[in-house]
């Protein structure tokens, strides 16, 4: 059975229409960048934070190795090292944060160019200096406050304000006497946790110096 001319064109025609119809492409690849850990901590002024920054770089959410991410102070000073990283295999990449000179908030922005999500922000807290002075009150049976933190150098002063005798006594170095009044002083020059107790009254009264 044959068909006439005009029709068999037409049906041509069609078929290639349609072809030219179809605008299906494949999907672009998403790359992102995410905070894996690091986030939210404090530290002294003008010190590291304990532990690295860390971001995640991810292409359609596998790993991504070999991509740049740039670390940038935001607010609160300090500084970055290094200020740029490449991840690695396991698509991390890390810094380490020098907070600022003042007591408060801090800020800092991870970039990766192409990337959702970037830039990522951290965020933490400095402290001020530990003091060099600190007072502790000998009540009966307990010390107040139990811990006292001074900088290295400093002085911690025991005030006697309870009725019964008690003492101020350390594994090693200067101890008071046993006394109801009056007050004891040490100065402590190296960093490090120093347990103290009233050996009258045992673990029940004890205390801790804190020096940084």
């Amino acid at each position: 059975m044959s068909f006439p001319r005009s029709i068999v064109l037409l049906l041509a025609m069609s078929v290639v229409a349609a072809c030219g119809s179809d605008t299906t492409t494949d999907p672009q690849p998403q790359t992102t960048i995410a905070a894996s850990s690091g986030d939210a901590q404090s530290a002294q002024s003008s010190q590291a934070v304990a532990s690295p920054i860390v971001v995640r770089v991810a292409r359609d959410g596998a790993a991504l190795a070999g991509a740049s991410v740039s670390w940038s102070v935001a607010s609160g000073g300090g500084s970055v090292a290094p200020a740029t990283s490449t991840t690695g295999a396991d698509g991390l990449a890390s810094t380490t944060w020098t907070l600022g000179p003042s007591a408060g908030a801090n800020s800092l922005q991870a970039s990766s160019a192409g990337a959702n999500g970037s830039p990522v922000t951290f965020t933490a807290t400095a402290t001020g200096p530990a003091p060099t002075q600190a007072n502790v009150s000998v009540l009966d049976n307990s010390f107040d406050p139990t811990a006292a933190t001074i900088a290295a150098g400093g002085q911690v002063t025991w005030t006697w304000n309870g009725a019964a005798n008690h003492n101020v006594t350390f594994p090693a170095g200067m101890n008071s006497s046993n006394q109801a009044s009056g007050t004891f002083s040490r100065t402590f020059p190296t960093a490090g946790t120093f347990d103290y107790l009233c050996t009258i009254h045992g673990a029940a009264m004890s205390g801790q110096v804190v020096v940084q």
